[in-house]
């Protein structure tokens, strides 16, 4: 009798689980078929219009994945200014970073997955650390390539005016690097 208790609680868990995944999807127009792609559509909106709805999306979601969610609160706010973006954008990279991207989560782990996971990371410091694993796991000409590209980009920024043209000028830089690691 207890076996058979037990059984139908699993079944019953199983479906309001999937049922739950379900919902999630359809509610934030999500792709279903693509849980890691649905996160990181989720984060990239928190990123951009930080808000306490958008925060409610992710972490609905997230919770629906049975992704742990970061204890620490998520840092809302827009700079007023370019200038002043640096440290809450740091902030923010920060706290979405630690919600690990699901292609990372993967097993077996391939060259593949670590450069996807690579590509839904915010912080230099996230970036740098999974290059680093793709580099033992991996190691490659391409993957050279790849954080010699990361650590010039970073430079480029670092050193770079707030102003329109560096941004551009910058936006594009990594659209090479991103085009370079997906191909």
């Amino acid at each position: 009798m207890a076996v058979w208790l037990i059984t139908l609680l699993a079944i019953a868990f199983i479906i309001a689980a999937a049922g739950a995944k379900k919902r999630a999807s359809k509610r934030y127009n999500l792709p279903l078929e693509s849980p890691a792609l649905s996160l990181a559509i989720l984060k990239e909106n928190l990123l951009e219009n930080p808000s306490e709805s958008s925060l409610q999306k992710l972490k609905e979601f997230a919770s629906s994945q049975n992704l742990p969610i970061p204890k620490e609160e998520y840092p809302l706010g827009k700079a007023p200014s370019i200038e002043q973006d640096d440290p809450l954008f740091l902030a923010q990279a920060s706290w979405l970073d630690s919600m690990t991207p699901l292609e990372l989560r993967e097993e077996p782990q391939t060259e593949k997955t670590l450069i996807d996971g690579i590509l839904r990371l915010y912080s230099d410091e996230a970036i740098l650390k999974i290059l680093g694993e793709l580099a033992q796991k991996f190691p490659s000409e391409r993957q050279k390539k790849l954080e010699q590209g990361w650590i010039a980009l970073c430079s480029l920024r670092d050193s770079s005016n707030a102003d329109y043209n560096s941004l551009e000028k910058l936006r594009m830089e990594k659209e090479k690097w991103e085009k370079y690691a997906r191909e």
